[in-house]
C-alpha cells in the first residue's frame, strides 16, 4: 500500500533538524540562535521519523554506492558492475556521503533530537521507543560496514569530537535499548498518525514484533563470539510481549514510488538501464538444481558450451572458464523469477561471436563470475547483458525496499532452534516456514513448494532443500549439506534482492552460504586464494576524512580494531564453517 503524506515538507524540515556531527562553538550557536526560529524540540517527532525512514530506505545516492555497489556485490547477489568495489576496493567518496552526511548529519542526528526532546517528558510518546528501535537499526548497519565507531557520544548536540566505541559495547547497548524500547511501547502513549509512520501506520503491536525481531537479529550476531549473551537475548525476544514477526505483513518495509519525490523510488531499474543487475555466479550455484524443479520455457538446458581461452575465473568455481548456452533442466522455482533469460531485447545476439566462436547468447541463464580483472571488461564473453538480469517485477519504480522480512526471522529462529536454543519450535518446522514465506512471495504455493522441500536434488555444491536428508557431498572440504548450509542456504535466497546486509553479515559470522571467491580481488584485501574466509572482504575502512578532522579518536580506533583495512576482521568475524563440520 502506498501512503500520501500530509504536513511539513519532509526534505526541508529533515535539512532544519539534522544537527550537525561537527558544528560552531557553543557561543556562537547562541548569538545567532533565532528565537522564532524551528528547533528540534519544537517540531512533531513524527516528521523526523519519516525522515529518516525515507533516508535509510533508500534514496537513488545511498543506494546504488552502499546497498548496490558495496553490500550487494560483497554477498554476491550481483557480480561485474563495473566499478573498483568489485574487486574491494572501496570509494572514499561514496563512504564519506554514508558515513557524514547520512548515518551522523542525517539519521543519527534526528534520532537523537527525538529521543532526547520526547525522553525528557514525564509521559513519553511511542515515537520516543520508535526513535530508540530505529536508531538499532541505523547503528547496526553502520558499525556492521566499519567495525568501531563513533556511538554513545555521536551527534549527541555538544558539537565534540566523538569517541569511538567497541563494536562489543555498541552491540550491548543496542540489545539493551530494543528489549527496553519495546517493552515501553503502549497503545495507551501519545502515538504516531497512521499517515506519517511509512512502516506500520501507528501499529505498536507491530512495532513491538519489529524490535524483538531486530533484537534476534542482533543477538545472532554473536553467536560464535559470544554464545551465552546470543542465546539469552534471543530466547528473550521470541518470549518477549509481542513477540517476533509471525507472516509477512509484520515486515519491516518501507513504501517507493516516484511521487515521493527524487530518489525515492526504486532505483533498481535505473542500475539496469545502465547494464547492471546482472546475476553472479555464486547465486547460479546455490539455485541451479536446488528443489528439483525443471526450468520453465522450453530452452535448450544443460549445454556446458565452450571452454574459454581466458582462463581468468577463480579456480574453485565448479563451473568456472566455460560459457554455457541455455539453461539448467532443474532449478529453484525462484530463480527463473529473480533474474530473466537473455532475449534479443535484452543483450543477447543470435549468432553473436564469443571468445572468437560464433555461438547464440539468446536463450541462456547464467551468472557471471565476481571480482573479474579490469582485462577482462573489454571481452565479449564478459559482458553483463548477455547474462541473466534482475527480473521486471524488481525493476518497478514502486517495488517497495524490506528493511526485515518476515522470511529472516524464521531463518533466525531456524538457526537458534539448530543451536539448541528455545525458540518455540523446531529447527526443521521454522525453517520449511522460512521457504514457505519466500516461495509466496513469488506467488508459489502448494504441491509445488511441499515437492520442492520433499526433494533431494543437490545444487551446484551438494546442497539440498529436504531438511531431513543428507546428501553426503563436500565442498572444499567441508560438508555441503548439513543443518546449518540448508538454513543459510535458504535464508540467502529468501532475502533477495534488499537483504544483502545480513547476507554480507551472515558470510563473515559462519561462512555460510557458499560463495565463489572474486577471480582478482586487490591484493591488499585478501589474505587467501583457496576459497576460505580469507578470500571475502571484511569491511569497509573510513572515510579518509575521519583521519584528519577527528585524528585522535580515529588513532585509538585503529590502535584498537587494526589496521583500517578491509581484510580486518570484526568482533563477530569468526566464520565458524570453516573452523568445523556440521
Amino acid at each position: 500500500m502506498k501512503f500520501q503524506l500530509s504536513g511539513l515538507p519532509l526534505l526541508a524540515l529533515g535539512l532544519l533538524v539534522s544537527g550537525g556531527f561537527w558544528s560552531c562553538t557553543k557561543d556562537f550557536d547562541e548569538i545567532n540562535k533565532n528565537p522564532n526560529g524551528v528547533t528540534a524540540d519544537k517540531v512533531d517527532p513524527s516528521f523526523q521519523l519519516t525522515n529518516v525512514m525515507f533516508g535509510t530506505g533508500m534514496d537513488a545516492h545511498i543506494h546504488q554506492r552502499i546497498q548496490n555497489l558495496y553490500c550487494d556485490i560483497f554477498a554476491q547477489y550481483f557480480a561485474n558492475e563495473g566499478f573498483s568495489s568489485q574487486r574491494y576496493i572501496p570509494v572514499d567518496g561514496w563512504t564519506n556521503d554514508y558515513w557524514s552526511a547520512g548515518y551522523y548529519n542525517g539519521w543519527v542526528a534526528n534520532l537523537n533530537d527525538i529521543i532526547r526532546n520526547e525522553g525528557a517528558k514525564d509521559n513519553k510518546s511511542n515515537a520516543y521507543h520508535i526513535a530508540r528501535i530505529y536508531k538499532a537499526l541505523v547503528v547496526t548497519r553502520a558499525t556492521d560496514l566499519f567495525g568501531d565507531i563513533p556511538y554513545f557520544k555521536a551527534a549527541d548536540g555538544t558539537g565534540e569530537n566523538p569517541p569511538y566505541d567497541k563494536v562489543q559495547d555498541i552491540y550491548a547497548d543496542l540489545l539493551r535499548e530494543l528489549k527496553e524500547a519495546s517493552a515501553g511501547l503502549s497503545s495507551a502513549n501519545l502515538n504516531i498518525p497512521a499517515n506519517q509512520d511509512l512502516i506500520y501506520h501507528g501499529d505498536v503491536s507491530k512495532w513491538k514484533k519489529f524490535a524483538n525481531s531486530l533484537r534476534l537479529r542482533l543477538a545472532m550476531r554473536l553467536s560464535e563470539v559470544d554464545p551465552a549473551t546470543a542465546k539469552q537475548h534471543a530466547e528473550e525476544a521470541v518470549a518477549a510481549d509481542g513477540g517476533v514477526m509471525q507472516s509477512r505483513e509484520d515486515a519491516c518495509v518501507i513504501p517507493k514510488s516516484p511521487s515521493y519525490g527524487w530518489g525515492r523510488d526504486n532505483a533498481l531499474g535505473k542500475y539496469y538501464g545502465w547494464g547492471g543487475m546482472t546475476m553472479s555466479r555464486t547465486m547460479e550455484n546455490l539455485m541451479v538444481g536446488l528443489g528439483g524443479q525443471p526450468f520453465p520455457g522450453g530452452y535448450t538446458t544443460d549445454d556446458q558450451g565452450i571452454q574459454l581461452s581466458s582462463n581468468v575465473e577463480h579456480p574453485t568455481d565448479p563451473r568456472a572458464n566455460r560459457y554455457r548456452v541455455g539453461v539448467p533442466s532443474k532449478v529453484d522455482p525462484r530463480g527463473p523469477l529473480m533474474f530473466e533469460v537473455t532475449t534479443a531485447d535484452n543483450g543477447g545476439v543470435e549468432n553473436d561471436v564469443i571468445d572468437g566462436q560464433n555461438i547464440s547468447t539468446v536463450g541462456r541463464w547464467a551468472g557471471i563470475p565476481a571480482g573479474l580483472p579490469s582485462t577482462a571488461s573489454g571481452l565479449t564473453q564478459y559482458s553483463n547483458v548477455k547474462y541473466a538480469r534482475l527480473a521486471a517485477p524488481f525493476r518497478d519504480p514502486e517495488f517497495d525496499y524490506t528493511m526485515m522480512p518476515y522470511e529472516e526471522v524464521c531463518f533466525l529462529q531456524a538457526e537458534g532452534a539448530y543451536r539448541g536454543w528455545n525458540m518455540g519450535g523446531s529447527a526443521k518446522s521454522f525453517y520449511e516456514s522460512g521457504v514457505r514465506a519466500s516461495m509466496a512471495r513469488f506467488g508459489l504455493s502448494g504441491a509445488p513448494v511441499d515437492a520442492y522441500l520433499a526433494s533431494t536434488d543437490e545444487n551446484t555444491y551438494g546442497t539440498t532443500a529436504n531438511y531431513d536428508f543428507r546428501s553426503g557431498k563436500t565442498f572444499l572440504g567441508k560438508p555441503a549439506d548439513g543443518s546449518l548450509q540448508k538454513i543459510m542456504t535458504q535464508k540467502y535466497i529468501s532475502m533477495f534482492p534488499d537483504g544483502s546486509w545480513e547476507a554480507w553479515n551472515d558470510h563473515r559470522r559462519v561462512g555460510l552460504p557458499v560463495w565463489v571467491a572474486p577471480a582478482a580481488p586487490d591484493a591488499g584485501a585478501v589474505t587467501a586464494t583457496d576459497g576460505s574466509p580469507g578470500n571475502f572482504i571484511k569491511r569497509i575502512a573510513y572515510p579518509t576524512v575521519e583521519g584528519i578532522n577527528n585524528a585522535d579518536e580515529y588513532g585509538k580506533a585503529i590502535a584498537s580494531q587494526g589496521p583500517d583495512k578491509v581484510s580486518t576482521r570484526l568482533w563477530w568475524d569468526l566464520n565458524v564453517w570453516w573452523n568445523k563440520a556440521d
